[in-house]
């Protein structure tokens, strides 16, 4: 019996302990910036222009913004987690193949621009980026696509909330932090823990603008039903597609049906047009 004891209290030990360092550390599980900027659009041949926006708490953030001449829109770019702009140029391209101008930054801590990542500084990033887009650039709000992946889903459909735009634009989101760890981490008590909350779900329900939400059908990441919840907080006029491919890998593995949802929704942007498509 003493031994059974022993067992239970190292293993309640060791829950507490791998739950609390995980609690404690909750950043070191969510963001994975890189700092080296391995390319630029020259790369491409795209022309562009390099974006150094300051923040309302004195962050400065790079970026680069990507025009196509006589665009009717342009794409301001919110990414995922992990890497920087410089790991999302063939997206970019794959943008202005579609006629859309493309405007995007590296939150803080990522890539060229300074501080250190955190959600609420984020949402910070993703509002004075759309502040420059908007004033310096003269961008019209009704001519910006708000565009999310990942996390970037969430502090896009944050900032969708609070301005007037285009549309949005959310792929492979997932609905929040406490799910996407008690998926990950079913084991342990995280959903109660995390801090952090980067909730697409809840704020999807104060957005009013066309919405496309594109989700991963083989996503391991942030699985399909986590879009579902998304899709079906969000409200009218919207539109989902389903693709096959990864969470990473989707928009390589079903290129042409990836541009395909894209330019079909862009068709419908001023038009009041909306609805599921079908799977492709």
């Amino acid at each position: 019996m003493f031994v059974l004891k022993r067992a239970f209290l190292i293993m309640l030990l060791s829950f507490a302990g791998a739950s609390g360092y995980m609690a404690l550390f909750e950043d070191n599980y969510i963001y994975f910036p890189a700092r080296e900027v391995s390319s630029t659009p020259a790369y491409f041949g795209m022309q562009f222009e390099e974006l150094h926006v300051t923040t309302t708490d004195g962050i400065t953030l790079h970026g680069w913004y990507m025009p196509v001449p006589s665009s009717r829109f342009t794409v301001l770019h919110l990414h995922g987690n992990a890497g920087n702009i410089s790991h999302r140029l063939s997206l970019y391209r794959q943008w202005q193949a579609m006629g859309l101008s493309v405007y995007a930054i590296d939150y803080r801590g990522y890539g060229k621009s300074e501080g250190e990542p955190g959600e609420a500084g984020l949402y910070a990033d993703a509002r004075a980026a759309w502040r420059d887009a908007t004033t310096r650039l003269g961008l019209k709000p009704e001519s910006v696509i708000i565009a999310g992946r990942s996390l970037g889903a969430a502090v896009a459909a944050k900032l969708a909330r609070e301005v007037k735009a285009a549309g949005l634009a959310l792929e492979t989101p997932f609905s929040n932090i406490p799910d996407m760890a008690s998926f990950h981490y079913p084991w342990l008590p995280l959903r109660w823990l995390a801090k952090s909350r980067f909730d697409a779900m809840e704020s999807v329900k104060d957005v009013y603008l066309p919405l496309l939400l594109i989700a991963a059908r083989d996503d391991s990441i942030a699985p399909a039903w986590m879009a579902e919840k998304v899709f079906a907080a969000a409200n009218e006029p919207k539109k989902k597609v389903e693709l096959a491919g990864g969470h990473n890998d989707f928009d390589h593995y079903s290129f042409m049906a990836y541009a395909v949802a894209w330019r079909e929704w862009i068709g419908t942007l001023g038009t009041g047009g909306a609805g599921d498509i079908p799977r492709l």
